[in-house]
């Protein structure tokens, strides 16, 4: 029982720290499904209220058993007068803790990154998170992934009020394969700041290499 209260106590104080962050650069989900893939190419548009529209490319590639790379860039056009179009990028890290089985039908990935959002402020984010899904095969070359992904984020912005903040990310989302080249994505995103208010919603398209897909 104390184990189980430390964790709600730390979630709660978690939640109060996101909802008091006064400095956020960017607004999409990550589309990142719960499995590590060889190689594939994402492009996304999310809206994210006060944050504006964002357009991305994402660039995700297998670099060993387990372990994947991924490339984020982009820009977004905020809707507050104070801020400049938003230009994005950002490099991140996916390790698979574990794929699912008959006794765990779930698969596990963690997520860490470091990205950096310039207008007339600059900000660098250093996300930590899980994605947590399962894929079901559907007829033919058809399947559905759905996928949770929260995350906790570490924000550092120049000219703010506050230069650090601590916030609390979750996206709530899915994948249709289409077929064994491509996706579907859609994802709603939650928590962040009340700058940039950080509920949105977001869909994209993956393609993977017909050489490299599974």
């Amino acid at each position: 029982m104390q184990h189980v209260r430390r964790w709600r106590v730390m979630a709660l104080a978690v939640s109060a720290l996101a909802q008091s962050a006064s400095a956020q650069a960017w607004s999409y989900p990550a589309f990142q499904t719960p499995r590590v893939v060889e190689r594939e190419f994402n492009i996304g548009v999310a809206d994210g209220g006060i944050a504006g529209v964002s357009a991305l490319f994402q660039w995700r590639e297998q670099t060993g058993a387990r372990t994947q790379l991924s490339l984020d860039a982009g820009f977004a056009d905020p809707e507050q007068g104070d801020y400049s179009v938003t230009v994005f990028a950002g490099g991140q890290f996916a390790y698979q803790l574990a794929t699912s089985t008959s006794e765990t039908p779930l698969d596990f990935l963690f997520t860490s990154g470091v990205n950096m959002a310039i207008n007339k402020r600059s900000v660098f984010r250093i996300p930590v998170g899980i994605v947590v899904g399962h894929r079901f095969p559907l007829e033919g070359d058809l399947a559905i992934t759905p996928f949770v992904h929260p995350r906790v984020s570490f924000d550092l912005c120049g000219k703010c009020s506050n230069d650090t903040e601590l916030g609390l990310i979750f996206d709530l989302g899915g994948s249709l394969e289409i077929t064994r080249t491509i996706s579907l994505r859609a994802s709603a995103f939650f928590g962040g700041s009340d700058l940039f208010d950080d509920d949105g919603f977001g869909v994209s398209i993956a393609w993977t290499p017909r050489a490299l897909s599974r």
